[in-house]
């Protein structure tokens, strides 16, 4: 006999001897039922259990990144629970697969539950609605996550007029989109009538994924019963995907089905979605690329808006009880702008207004500890020992170089960039998406003077650390202890409407509302850079929650922040 068939005759044996003894403990059949179902999950809206749902209930309407428009009118997703995956797996652990794919038996129990409930059906997106995905059966131990699978499926019924099959597919999507609402606000791509719809399938081979639980799970043998719910953020599907080549594209379909793994996110039933939305506002309308707005500044002054973006990090829920960190989900390709890792996200207008591609990122998600909480908090910046990373080997979204001032200094925080009456644009020109003679906020106080042409003075809140040092001047490196203005201020807002749907408001106008914007001071940078000693500053950054300098034996002290608000 051959070495060869000596290895396989005893991995055959070991085999039979670890399903007989899974046999005799039960754990292949009987013990810890692990209920599994699947959630769909779009932008948050009050009003609307938590989904961006058209008023017609045949589909989903959402935003892509880069702002095009889509009515999802099916989304089918046949995803199937394999088994639950061991923090610190056993050698009996790690040959189960192995022995599934050696016994037929196995292998039908891991795709079916492991001897648990079959599913009720493919995940259909559209309806909103919770899928059930069956149950796996667990044993006593600790879990890092859990198993599942695209799987190529049968017929699923779920829809009139369009071919709701998933025979020999796990994926099946038709979306009608909007090509031409890619840089428009809210209520502009409403507005828009032209759209082309097409049909997709996808998947047909099997795609096996694992995701991991923000926290082990620990399973003891008193535990009955767990729950574990999957979200499917199918609002994230298409990002980067070519609507006009879908159909009929390999490569696309490839890209749809790893958007679709990388939008998966796992949880169990002592945690719970934590999924937020964010708006950029300017005086109370919609941030829009290149849109000009009145009566803004102490003098109610035009501006034209030329980007605005911010990083969050470090964000928690707290309660009486006390703080927990929210954990951050990992998003699909063309949506990296949210760290899992570094619990770190850009939000907004996330390459700036004259990028090529406007991408937005206005929404987060993540889970926390599962409870009732009364606050959401977040830093308004980078924590230190992430700011002063090169920005050209750093991970997104800390590679974004609109949002690098130097090695040394590190990252602007927030950064809002404008046009303003008067002057020769001074301190360098930002490019800008034009929407021309277009005028948000028309009546909220401004005189009516100023026109489009007119706005040439560079107007700009960039908050940042400042007083950072190195001992040598040399901006090329980091600094060698922590600066000595960090300017990360603590931000703090009323949990209920945010986890009831409204979205986080970032404007702009109560910042500034002190502030001529049309004057700056000789030989300073346009508006306020943070600086100490900077006059356009002194109104501006104790609105951020932070004191300052005016000088050294003047500081300026701190208010309520008014940048962030919770509202519709």
């Amino acid at each position: 006999m051959t070495h060869l068939q000596l290895l396989r005759l005893g991995t055959l044996l070991l085999g039979a001897g670890l399903v007989a003894a899974c046999s005799d403990t039960g754990s292949r059949s009987d013990g810890i039922s692990v209920t599994l179902k699947a959630q769909p999950v779009g932008t948050p809206h009050a009003h609307d259990d938590s989904h961006a749902k058209h008023s017609n209930p045949d589909y989903v309407t959402f935003r892509r990144s880069d702002g095009v428009k889509v009515d999802l009118q099916l989304g089918l997703l046949n995803l199937v629970p394999v088994e639950l995956q061991r923090c610190e797996a056993t050698v009996a652990h790690r040959l189960l697969p192995l022995l599934d794919a050696l016994n037929p038996v196995g292998a039908a129990q891991a795709h079916a539950g492991h001897g648990g409930e079959a599913p009720e059906g493919a995940v259909n997106v559209v309806s909103t609605e919770p899928t059930g995905l069956g149950t796996l059966v667990a044993s006593a131990g600790t879990y890092c996550g859990v198993v599942v699978e695209l799987q190529p499926g049968a017929a699923a019924k779920h829809g009139d007029g369009l071919d709701t099959g998933l025979e020999g597919v796990s994926v099946n999507v038709s979306p009608c989109y909007y090509p031409t609402t890619a840089g428009l606000s809210d209520a502009e791509a409403a507005a828009v009538t032209e759209h082309a719809c097409i049909q997709a399938k996808a998947g047909a081979a099997a795609r096996r994924v694992t995701l991991p639980f923000a926290e082990p799970v620990p399973l003891g043998a008193e535990d009955m019963a767990l729950e574990i719910t999957i979200a499917t953020r199918y609002e994230e599907w298409f990002e980067n995907v070519d609507f006009d080549a879908l159909a009929n594209s390999a490569g696309q379909q490839a890209l749809l089905v790893d958007n679709i793994v990388a939008s998966l996110q796992a949880h169990g039933d002592d945690e719970q979605l934590v999924n937020l939305a964010f708006a950029l506002r300017v005086n109370g309308h919609e941030a829009v690329c290149g849109a000009a707005y009145q009566g803004l500044g102490n003098t109610a002054q035009p501006l034209r808006m030329e980007g605005f973006r911010f990083y969050a990090s470090k964000l928690t829920l707290e309660n009486a009880s006390g703080t927990v960190p929210v954990r951050l989900a990992a998003k699909p390709n063309g949506t990296v702008y949210q760290d899992a890792e570094r619990n770190l996200a850009l939000i907004g207008h996330a390459q700036g207004c004259d990028s090529p591609a406007r991408l937005r990122n206005l929404t987060l998600t993540g889970s926390a500890p599962r409870g009732e909480y009364d606050r959401l908090c977040f830093e308004l910046g980078v924590p230190f020992e992430l700011n002063h990373s090169d920005v050209a080997t750093a991970p997104s979204p800390l590679n974004v170089t609109g949002m690098s001032w130097s090695w040394l200094s590190g990252r602007v925080f927030l950064r809002f960039d404008a046009k303003v009456p008067g002057g020769d644009g001074g301190g360098g020109g930002h490019g800008h998406g034009k929407h021309e003679g277009e005028d948000h906020g028309g009546g909220d106080g401004s005189d009516g003077t100023g026109t489009d042409a007119e706005l040439t003075q560079n107007f700009f809140v960039h908050l940042g650390s400042t007083g950072c040092s190195n001992g040598t001047g040399d901006f090329g490196a980091p600094p060698d202890a922590a600066c000595t203005y960090p300017n990360r201020p603590r931000i703090c807002l009323d949990y209920a409407p945010v986890a009831a749907g409204n979205p986080v408001i970032a404007d702009i106008a109560p910042v500034i509302g002190e502030l001529d914007i049309t004057v700056n001071t000789q030989d300073t940078a346009p508006g306020c850079m943070s600086f100490p000693g900077d006059p356009e500053c002194v109104t501006i950054l104790p609105q951020l929650n932070l004191d300052f300098a005016l000088s050294p034996n003047e500081l300026i002290p701190r208010r309520d922040q008014s940048l962030f608000s919770v509202g519709p």
